[in-house]
């Protein structure tokens, strides 16, 4: 179950998806490709709508699944030339330039090659479409970490090659979200808990060291870890918190910024905790 979803996203910008298992992630990405119907509310992609401009849409859409199937027998090559019959600004170059540095045998079978491998050919398919948006349903799943390393370039550099270019990405490593995206959208239990920008995100959450534990309500502060001192604090609005302990005369030893994991931990808390209560 997935919704409501109550989110848009202005062209030009990447878009990482997160959430843990079962959350939603893959639905919302199946069906902005029209394979999964949203029982109620609209839809509309790159000014279209489902299904009267189904084809204009995915003409300008670079689609990598969670799982690529019916694949097995064809090669990459044989794949390219059947892919680029469907996108009018299909890159046969670029998609040989993608499959050699991505060291994929242009004529062995897709069934043939190892997961990480079928997930470099899939998104070297997506790249090549000459494509305005790129929708990757967890793209580096099973990949090693230098290829990894070279999807997310590829991200970047497709980026950086025209402009309104636009990328949504599902996934659970967080180093992929701080590397490449924009603004982060949160889906717990299939709700959605918004769309954040990364940095102001990362700006605005921060872990104080305080001289003694505060008294009563500061604002902005999510956790309290006592045993000190020094005590530590956690806010999600760091200023209105320095100015809150300032007014206690409550003396901040040091401050530093959180990880992005544990300022998406906390947000996915406060959600847990809120449907509890």
């Amino acid at each position: 179950e997935l919704g409501p979803v109550d989110l848009a996203i202005e062209p030009g910008y990447v878009v990482a998806v997160v959430g843990s298992n079962e959350s939603g992630k893959s639905t919302l990405i199946r069906m902005l490709m029209n394979l999964v119907q949203p029982d109620s509310g609209e839809l509309m992609l790159l000014g279209g709508t489902y299904p009267d401009d189904e084809v204009a849409i995915k003409q300008r859409v670079g689609y990598v699944p969670e799982r690529s199937l019916g694949h097995d027998e064809m090669s990459a090559n044989s794949l390219g030339e059947f892919v680029s019959h469907w996108y009018p600004r299909w890159d046969g170059r670029r998609y040989e330039d993608l499959l050699e540095r991505a060291r994929i045998e242009p004529n062995e079978e897709f069934g043939k090659h190892s997961r990480g491998v079928q997930r470099r050919l899939a998104f070297a398919l997506a790249l090549a479409s000459g494509c305005e948006l790129l929708l990757l349903d967890e793209p580096t799943a099973g990949v090693d970490p230098f290829a990894r390393r070279e999807m997310l370039e590829e991200i970047t550099r497709f980026m950086d090659g025209g402009v309104g270019r636009t990328v949504l990405f599902t996934t659970y490593v967080m180093e992929e979200v701080r590397r490449v995206a924009d603004y982060v959208a949160l889906l717990v239990d299939g709700e959605f808990l918004g769309l954040h920008e990364k940095d102001a995100l990362r700006d605005r959450w921060k872990t104080f060291w305080l001289d003694r534990e505060p008294e009563g309500e500061i604002p902005g502060v999510v956790e309290v870890v006592g045993g000190g001192p020094p005590t530590r604090i956690v806010s999600d609005s760091s200023e209105e918190t320095a100015k809150a302990l300032s007014a206690q005369d409550i003396g901040i030893v040091r401050s530093g910024r959180l990880d992005l994991e544990e300022i998406l931990s906390h947000l996915m808390s406060r959600k847990q905790e809120r449907r509890r209560a």
